[in-house]
């Protein structure tokens, strides 16, 4: 359970990390990114917090690092998965029949 649990925060830090660093590259002068950034913030200071509490021994930085990269080597081992359902909603698509071209 702690490794879901571990995952699942990793993912929180990893998202978080992912929209403050789009909101950083994509800034507009008539976009107010200031409430998306605090939210993300505060959502990826909880998910350090929480991976923290299930590894006293670690400091927030390498709690953070572990839970990345936890996230990171679990969305790779989906990854293959997600290709196999994509291939067989490709087939299905590419064998149906059509019906008479409407005029």
């Amino acid at each position: 359970m702690s490794d879901f649990i571990a995952i699942f925060c990793g993912s929180l830090v990893l998202t978080s990390l992912v929209i403050i660093l789009h909101l950083i590259a994509a800034y507009h002068p008539y976009h107010n990114p200031i409430p998306l950034v605090v939210s993300s913030t505060m959502v990826m200071i909880c998910g350090v917090y929480a991976t923290s509490l299930l590894n006293s021994d670690m400091t927030y930085i390498e709690a953070m690092r572990e839970s990345v990269s936890v996230s990171i080597s679990s969305i790779i081992d989906i990854v293959p998965l997600i290709y196999i359902f994509f291939t067989l909603i490709l087939a299905k698509v590419s064998v149906r029949k059509r019906g008479p071209m409407p005029q």
